[in-house]
């Protein structure tokens, strides 16, 4: 996954929240359903309102959550970033 340029965007996803406190994701091409962690449902949240790059997608995820931005934060979101392109569920905006 390459951080130096471009912006990434949602695709076209169905999310659910049951009893408050839990996100689920239908994803409409593969059928699969994933229950999202915290993080995952602030990088979603952060893309379905815009497309942003991912140095202001790390940047988003720790205001949105209240975390100190570490070199660990950095490498789960950007691994996490990687598996949301692998799956189908993000994809690189047009510039």
């Amino acid at each position: 996954m390459r951080t130096d340029n471009g912006k990434w965007r949602l695709k076209k996803v169905k999310t659910n929240r049951y009893d408050g406190d839990q996100t689920v994701l239908f994803h409409t091409l593969s059928g699969d359903i994933h229950i999202l962690s915290p993080i995952a449902e602030a990088v979603l949240d952060i893309l379905g309102k815009t497309p942003a790059a991912v140095p202001d997608i790390i940047d988003r995820v720790c205001n949105q959550l209240d975390l100190q931005r570490t070199k660990d934060l950095e490498n789960q979101l950007l691994w996490l970033l990687q598996e949301m392109d692998e799956s189908g569920l993000i994809e690189r905006a047009a510039p």
